[in-house]
């Protein structure tokens, strides 16, 4: 029997030499679903080396990165952008965008890559967006789900100057249970709850009020903070459309979940090389492995009322930008925090 099994495995060793292409397929499934290069060889048991599955890897993220950076952004009616920074060593961050059109479909639009999530990055993101079509219909606005980033808020705000920004309320809710004490995080959840469960203005500033009620008795600074912030918080709910909407609109789990499954692809990766293109390569293959995963929105028949919602004849929601407080301050310590711990 063990001989039998050795035969076998020789047998499909040398058939999958035989035929070049299917080797090229199956060196790519095999990294692209994680496997690290070094380990193709062992696992194809030396029909294929090394170096050889390094050059058939490089050739197809190069098709990917072509393929994704090559998709014209005219092609649909888009209602909303996710904008998320994900940080590949200490002083290397790629600034990631996704988009959700009218009719409830995700697709990942572009990156950038710069030395931190900084200004320059994310302009140079919302540039090359618009210069490949990515804007909202005639008399609409475009909402953008950002977390607390300064650099992306005032990106945003100079490249798209009517868009309606929307601050994570999950990154919110996290900063805040590191200002309470502990016995109190329970009752501040129960909160936080409330608001991602609000329908409409006057709901969503009811449950502001109790929130910023009480934080103000347990820590007036963040209280501060919190208040400071209340626009860019309260913004999807001004629009006064359907709650079935929230979960997808007031965080930005959607971008962290692709964020997510690209590091399911890519965590193998030990050393980025900035010099050459390896970077951009291994971000458009993973993120279009994440993608092939997509499906619509939940809730996308609400769709129709966000987009009335965002029309430039709707009175406006598009809040001014936070000035830095601590509670910007803590979310860019955990922005840091996770390039620290998160280096390859």
């Amino acid at each position: 029997m063990r001989h039998e099994t050795e035969g076998e495995v020789k047998l499909a060793t040398y058939a999958a030499a035989s035929s070049p292409q299917g080797l090229f397929e199956q060196v790519v499934a095999a990294v692209a679903q994680g496997l690290p290069v070094r380990g193709v060889e062992r696992a194809l048991d030396g029909a294929v080396s090394r170096s050889g599955a390094s050059r058939m890897w490089a050739e197809k993220s190069r098709e990917q990165l072509e393929l994704l950076r090559g998709r014209p952004l005219d092609d649909a009616d888009w209602l909303s952008v996710f904008l998320d920074g994900v940080w590949l060593t200490r002083e290397l961050c790629v600034v990631v965008a996704v988009g959700i059109d009218t009719e409830g479909n995700k697709r990942v639009l572009d990156f950038e890559q710069g030395p931190s999530e900084n200004i320059t990055t994310v302009e140079a993101l919302l540039k090359r967006l618009r210069s490949r079509g990515l804007a909202a219909k005639a008399g609409r606005r475009l909402l953008v789900l950002r977390d607390g980033s300064s650099a992306i808020a005032a990106g945003v705000r100079r490249l798209w100057p009517d868009a309606v920004q929307q601050e994570c309320l999950v990154h919110a809710h996290s900063n805040l249970r590191d200002a309470v004490r502990k016995r109190d995080r329970a009752d501040l959840d129960l909160r936080f709850k409330a608001l991602r469960e609000a329908q409409g203005k006057a709901a969503g500033e009811e449950a502001f009020e109790d929130l910023m009620e009480f934080v103000s008795e347990r820590n007036a600074a963040a209280a501060l903070a919190l208040g400071a912030r209340r626009d860019v918080l309260l913004a999807f709910h001004r629009m006064e459309v359907p709650s079935t909407l929230n979960t997808t609109f007031l965080s930005t789990n959607l971008i962290e979940n692709v964020l997510r499954n690209w590091r399911e692809a890519t965590g193998n990766v030990k050393r980025w090389n900035e010099k050459q293109d390896m970077v951009p390569r291994w971000m458009a293959a993973g993120l279009l492995w994440a993608e092939a995963g997509f499906r619509k929105i939940r809730h996308a028949e609400d769709l129709p009322r966000l987009a009335a919602a965002l029309s430039t004849s709707a009175p406006s929601s598009s809040p001014a930008i936070a000035g830095s407080s601590s509670f910007a301050a803590s979310d860019s310590a955990d922005q840091q925090e996770t390039c620290r711990s998160t280096g390859r």
